[in-house]
């Protein structure tokens, strides 16, 4: 009895129906009332809502699996009618809810916070991590971390082709067991994220061409591209930790990008380190597992454990310590141990979002949902799995690496760290030296408040 395609049809299905609403949803956006009661966001979500219900509906309403047509005809419209009911309740119930002199979260925290003292070496350390979280906040760090993971996306595909089209030298200055050991290495790292049936008809016969294959334009130009796309993505970095420091960006167009390749650089080294020893070190098993892939001695296998998480710590906290003593404008005679703190959190951070992403691959890696005669389904389904939670994890890495420069952002604008600042820093507002003016995210502030 042949196979059922119904599974393959699900996917294109969900696919078709985020599609429609999200067109409803800027069709309602360009008139009135969406447009003038309701957020992006909330008009996005709310269509969303209402195409979900139409095909949950659909699918109660019809005995076994609904019609496609049906279920696309109810999105039509339930989804710009649930966002046209949102535009008319909403304002009904924000009217209700008295506003004024209502405090936030972040003021309820603060007042809490203060009730509470926690000192350490004369900070008050709950205020101080509620001030963090507004000038997070403030600094729209979540948007330009996104901003981040979408350049560090657009240069995963031309690093990859710089890498791939780089390993078909390495035969010329290697053994060719050399190269049969790094082409399994390369298989048995995949193959603890793909199932190991994928990883062979799939991978081996890419890696096999690209180690019997030179190509130094594709190589020259990926990397070029590669570096062109991460300084993009440490720009966006560099305005959210002068932000965070209330100063203006005084540097020229070429600075900045000499500064963002050199960043770049330093990235992808650091990048390289922590997946070897956090991620994909795990992935291939032990110490004495590692040793016995990739043709190493007893010694490595002996040394790996206890060396890989301090050098894992110590690479990644020597990189934050330079992004964040180098990337915002600071003031002349700025020291380094001024970016530790910040580069601690970060560091800390960074490899505790690594060894969850680890863990998860781990978990959920290796395993697909099993379709008969439907291979395509399952290679799919495994690599969209891994490509979104790598995403996940760049964002989430991205919004630690700039929390750790507001941490050192406010403790620069504490009274201690500049004898000279303004009286009130103590109860929560920021002293600043002369000369410093505040930055876009400071004026943005002030602006809405008033």
């Amino acid at each position: 009895m042949p196979a059922t395609p119904s599974i393959p049809g699900v996917p294109v299905l969900l696919v078709a129906v985020a599609v429609l609403a999200v067109l409803g949803a800027v069709g309602c956006r360009r008139r009135d009332p969406a447009s003038a009661r309701l957020a992006v966001a909330t008009t996005t979500l709310t269509a969303l809502a209402g195409a979900l219900a139409a095909w949950g509906a659909a699918a109660a309403a019809v005995p076994g699996r609904a019609p496609s047509w049906l279920v696309l005809l109810g999105t039509a419209v339930v989804a710009p009618a649930t966002v046209l009911a949102a535009a008319r309740v909403v304002p009904r119930v924000r009217a209700r809810v008295p506003q004024h002199d209502r405090p936030t979260v972040l003021d309820r925290a603060d007042a809490w916070a203060r009730r509470h003292p926690v000192r350490v070496r004369g900070l008050d350390l709950l205020p101080f991590v509620v001030r963090c979280v507004r000038r997070v906040v403030d600094v729209r760090v979540t948007g330009l971390a996104a901003e981040m993971t979408y350049y560090a996306l657009l240069s995963v595909v031309p690093l990859t082709s710089a890498l791939g089209a780089s390993l078909g030298y390495l035969e010329r200055f290697t053994s060719p067991e050399q190269v049969t050991r790094v082409e399994d290495g390369v298989v048995d790292a995949v193959s603890g994220v793909l199932a190991d049936d994928v990883a062979q008809d799939a991978l081996v016969p890419l890696v096999q061409g690209l180690l019997r294959e030179e190509r130094t334009g594709v190589a020259v130009g990926s990397l070029l591209l590669t570096l062109l796309l991460a300084s993009r993505m440490f720009r966006a970095a560099i305005r959210a930790l002068d932000d965070a420091y209330t100063v203006p960006e005084r540097r020229g167009i070429v600075a900045q990008g000499v500064l963002g390749v050199a960043l770049a650089l330093g990235a992808v080294v650091t990048l390289l380190v922590v997946l070897v020893l956090v991620v994909v070190g795990p992935l291939l098993g032990g110490g004495e597992q590692i040793a016995d892939r990739l043709g190493l001695g007893d010694r490595f296998g002996t040394v790996w454990a206890p060396v890989r998480w301090p050098v894992a710590v110590g690479v990644a906290g020597a990189y934050l310590t330079l992004l964040y003593r180098y990337g915002p404008q600071h003031e002349p005679g700025t020291t380094w141990r001024r970016a530790v703190p910040g580069a601690v959190v970060g560091s800390l951070g960074v490899l505790v979002v690594a060894a969850v992403f680890a863990w998860s691959l781990r978990t959920v890696g290796p395993t697909a949902p099993q379709v008969d005669g439907e291979g395509t389904v399952q290679v799919a389904a495994q690599v969209l799995g891994t490509i979104l939670a790598a995403v996940l994890w760049l964002w989430i890495s991205a919004i630690v690496v700039l929390t750790g420069g507001v941490v050192n952002a406010e403790l620069d604008h504490r009274p201690a760290a500049h004898p000279g600042g303004r009286a009130g820093a103590a109860d929560g507002s920021h002293a600043r030296p002369p000369g410093r003016r505040p930055g876009r995210a400071r004026a943005r502030t002030r602006g809405a408040r008033a």
